[in-house]
């Protein structure tokens, strides 16, 4: 199904993976369909056409949990009433809704030309409304009615990360902790990558609990076998053996096998 600027995939009757494709930019968004109420994990750059594009997917009360406080990943969320954040990611939640920070943010990360190309859009884009409720947590299961889904704290992207398991369908969505491509943990606010590392293990030792992994950007679903790739390519940046590489833009990086780490110019230890 195709609403304008939103692909929508059904992954089961109460399940749906929403997309978000532009000639810039991909993401991901997911509902998940209770009894009672309907979840939505994160809502993208969110424009016009996701708020009706829910309203034909669900009549339910709608609740956003939201992976991290990215702006790919929170500019929708004014178009919803309720909203759940990691209480660690407060800070980056305001960065990420000041305009001056954002805009620098997307320029930085953007191929200069494009940046010059698409001047006003990233204005446009950069304005964040921050109308709407929104809970802060540390620990937090939502309860759809016959379908609960519970939060696992995974920084490292940011400090409030989360990944959310549905125990019963065998689902983890984890935004942009575990991605086909790769993880960043060179920009200013992520966080070491030691505590990459814990969240990651702690995602390990719950993978009997999942068969699949839902992330928020690239190729999706993705097989589990990611995570003992990244498992691995955090290992060899803490001990030392990865090769440390440079992209085209001059950020440090290491690769293991189909993923990638980036690191920042002086990488962080916890405790900094």
């Amino acid at each position: 199904m195709s609403f304008a600027r939103y692909l929508v995939h059904p992954i089961d009757a109460n399940t749906y993976a929403i997309e978000e494709k532009t000639s810039i930019s991909q993401g991901l968004c997911y509902l998940l369909l209770g009894a009672e109420r309907a979840l939505l994990i994160d809502t993208c750059l969110g424009y016009p056409q996701l708020k009706p594009t829910i309203e034909r997917l669900t009549s339910l009360p709608v609740t956003v949990a939201t992976t991290h406080a990215h702006l790919d990943h929170i500019r929708g969320n004014y178009f919803f009433s309720e909203i759940w954040m990691h209480e660690d990611d407060q800070a980056v939640f305001r960065l990420h809704t000041d305009p001056v920070y954002a805009e620098n943010l997307f320029r930085r990360e953007m191929p200069a030309w494009v940046s010059r190309l698409l001047k006003g859009l990233i204005r446009k884009l950069v304005s964040v409304d921050t109308s709407g409720y929104y809970h802060l947590y540390r620990e937090h299961s939502f309860d759809l009615g016959d379908r609960m889904v519970e939060t696992i704290h995974t920084p490292g992207h940011s400090p409030g990360s989360v990944c959310l398991l549905d125990r019963k369908r065998r689902m983890l969505f984890t935004g942009d902790t575990v991605c086909e491509w790769g993880i960043l943990l060179h920009l200013d606010e992520c966080r070491p990558v030691e505590a990459y590392q814990e969240g990651l293990l702690r995602l390990k030792s719950l993978s009997g609990e999942f068969d699949t992994i839902w992330p928020g950007h690239h190729g999706f679903p993705v097989e589990k076998s990611y995570l003992d790739e990244y498992i691995a390519c955090a290992a060899s940046i803490i001990d030392g053996t990865a090769t440390i590489e440079r992209t085209k833009k001059g950020v440090r990086f290491a690769k293991h096998k189909r993923v990638l780490i980036t690191l920042p110019e002086e990488e962080k230890t916890d405790g900094k």
